[in-house]
């Protein structure tokens, strides 16, 4: 983190002269959709997660295939401190995709080695990263929370005029959100806000996922040079969407389990909806740190509507949610950062109306729910999540639920695909010039 703070602190007092102090209005988003009409543009994205050996694919990986299908140039560079892969270019990248990996060599393990990793992670981000970022010119350079982790790498690209813009897509407000859920001391969050602010401050334009979303960056990171753009989370079209449901209605959710999450709440909806003889299934596909309390927590229930899934790669995970009935979307009360569960996206991209479980901050609920796609609740409140899924089992039965799950796969398609949120970021990327 010190290496973190030197690098992007540097790269922020250097660039800051640079710049003029006024903020730019908002980007208005010019959405052209003929490929035929637009001029193919070079972007270099830097990110610390992308596929490899054992690594699913995600969200930066269906960004950079998309950018591709629709004619521009990619390059990646990935600086993961936690997934072992060799220094250089990947060699299975399809045409006018390149992959090049600054490496690390190992796994860490416990917190000197997670340390020792973070630090040779940047450094090599700054030597090798930064001798293959230099042999090209790129139109656009786009980064992501939390944006300290790049190390000021993205900045010195702009800096350098490598990229002509740096665009930053805001998924995770570090260090408020992990403070709020307990993950991090609060005595911390004054340098690491900082951190974080220095290496947001380059980027020209400021991706954010919602109107919520874009109300609370501008209060927490006030006086920002670049232009905003919503641009909420996407996912890939699923090849199919055919899968036959299951004969019991079922209920999904799908995530990380850890703080932050509000599983717990879920847990405590499915004993209220088992105590009123309510006749669903409820699966919890995923792992992390809290699996365990979880399952301590529904065997003290005695639920028998509850199945832990597990860990599952990408494919295994979209079969088992086409079987579903139901996604849900869940986060905790008592935090001021409005959340866009990227779990959404994955829902209605295979046809899945969402239950979407949320802070008093957040505008997601109401983006799913004004849309026909599903329903609202406050989180924390498990008789409210549970009085949702009870109202969406009797859809089910009564045959009306069908309009939801159409609805879901309506909204995924016109505001939550990746190839729409790759035409945003062109677009505000010509619309900043």
């Amino acid at each position: 983190m010190l290496l973190a703070a030197s690098i992007v602190a540097l790269s922020y007092s250097e660039y800051r002269s640079s710049r003029p102090a006024s903020t730019i209005p908002k980007v208005c988003v010019r959405r052209t959709t003929d490929p035929s009409e637009r001029s193919p543009v070079k972007i270099l994205l830097v990110t610390a997660n992308f596929a490899a050996p054992g690594v699913n694919p995600w969200l930066l990986d269906d960004l950079a295939t998309s950018l591709v299908t629709a004619g521009h140039d990619v390059d990646v560079i990935v600086n993961s401190p936690t997934a072992p892969r060799p220094t250089g270019l990947a060699g299975t990248s399809p045409e006018r995709l390149r992959v090049f990996s600054v490496g690390t060599d190992f796994a860490p393990g416990g917190a000197i080695g997670k340390l020792r990793s973070y630090i040779s992670t940047g450094i090599r981000l700054h030597t090798a990263g930064w001798k293959f970022a230099k042999q090209s010119e790129y139109d656009l350079c786009i980064f992501t929370s939390i944006a300290a982790f790049s190390f000021g790498f993205p900045g010195r690209v702009r800096r350098a005029r490598i990229a002509k813009k740096l665009l930053f897509v805001m998924w995770d407000f570090f260090p408020v959100h992990q403070m709020e859920i307990g993950r991090i001391r609060p005595g911390m969050h004054k340098i690491l806000r900082a951190i974080e602010r220095a290496a947001i401050s380059p980027s020209d334009i400021l991706a954010v996922m919602s109107p919520a979303n874009e109300s609370f960056m501008r209060a927490y990171h006030p006086g920002l040079y670049g232009s905003y753009v919503v641009i909420p989370p996407w996912a890939s079209s699923p090849e199919s969407t055919g899968t036959v449901k299951n004969q019991r209605f079922t209920v999904l959710f799908g995530g990380q389990l850890a703080k932050g999450r509000g599983v717990d709440t879920l847990l405590h909806a499915a004993d209220v909806l088992q105590r009123n003889e309510t006749d669903i299934d409820i699966v919890i596909a995923g792992t992390g740190p809290d699996e365990q309390a979880l399952k301590t927590l529904a065997a003290r229930l005695g639920l028998n509507n509850v199945n832990f899934a597990g860990q599952l790669d990408r494919g295994a995970y979209r079969e088992i949610l086409r079987r579903a009935h139901v996604g849900v979307a869940v986060t905790v009360p008592g935090v001021s950062v409005p959340s866009f569960p990227s779990k959404i996206v994955e829902y209605c991209a295979n046809g899945v109306p969402v239950i979407v479980s949320v802070e008093s901050t957040s505008d997601a609920g109401a983006f799913i729910e004004s849309r026909g796609a599903g329903l609202v609740t406050t989180a924390g409140d498990d008789q409210q999540l549970a009085a949702a899924i009870a109202q969406l089992a009797a859809e089910h039965a009564s045959g009306t639920l069908e309009a939801r799950a159409h609805a879901a796969r309506r909204v995924f398609d016109s505001e939550l695909s990746v190839s729409v949120a790759a035409q945003r970021m062109v677009d505000a990327t010509e619309a900043s010039s």
